[in-house]
């Protein structure tokens, strides 16, 4: 990643301002001593050497605060990019667990009584999620502005995650329209809607994540 460097748009204002005065003390400096007025050109020549002393000192001063900003605003833009790939990549493994936890072979006998009763305690999808709400919970305290932004966005998938769940467990065990009388599957309509909320909010997240990491880069 490449961090533009940043230069100070006064810089050739103040050389020009420095090489005027320089022009014009030497000018004056040259009528003084043609009035031959010695002593009184070289205490003007003090005076002018020091004031172009004390505005380089206040020059330079300010450019190096200036510089200790830019520095600081650079070491927060590299921070606030790091936790936005980590959350990207948090966020692949939540896709990734769901993808095997409804459509692989997780779906299996063998389940733990709270999976079998629909619930995605102690799953690794679960897992998965808390660990995103962490990182979008870390997100959030480097930039948002208007509260828990990142961590509402792994919440809300959370819910359809967890309702998604509950109604696998009704399609599987409760519900006599789960199958069809030739023994294929059925999908159930509410099933479905919760699917399409489940892509919608995925798809969602990532192009969030993908804006604003071009706006920290």
């Amino acid at each position: 990643m490449g961090i533009p460097i940043m230069k100070n748009p006064y810089a050739p204002g103040f050389w020009c301002a420095i090489a005027a005065l320089v022009l014009l003390s030497a000018t004056y400096f040259y009528g003084i001593m043609l009035a031959h007025q010695i002593d009184k050109a070289l205490v003007f020549l003090d005076s002018a050497a020091a004031l172009i002393a004390v505005m380089a000192i206040v020059v330079v001063a300010w450019a190096s605060v200036q510089g200790a900003r830019i520095k600081k605003r650079q070491l927060e833009q590299g921070k606030t990019l790091v936790l936005i790939w980590d959350t990207k990549v948090a966020l692949r493994r939540v896709e990734t667990v769901f993808d095997r936890y409804f459509w692989g072979s997780y779906w299996q006998p063998g389940r733990t009584f709270q999976e079998v009763m629909g619930e995605l305690t102690g799953t690794p999808l679960e897992k998965s999620l808390e660990t995103l709400k962490k990182q979008c919970q870390a997100l959030d305290k480097q930039v948002s502005d208007d509260g828990w932004h990142w961590l509402n966005n792994a919440r809300e998938l959370s819910d359809v995650a967890t309702a998604m769940a509950r109604e696998r467990y009704q399609l599987d065990f409760c519900d006599p329209r789960s199958e069809s009388p030739s023994g294929t599957a059925v999908i159930n309509r509410d099933f479905e809607v919760l699917v399409y909320t489940w892509t919608a909010r995925l798809k969602s997240f990532d192009h969030q994540l993908d804006e604003i990491e071009v706006q920290y880069s």
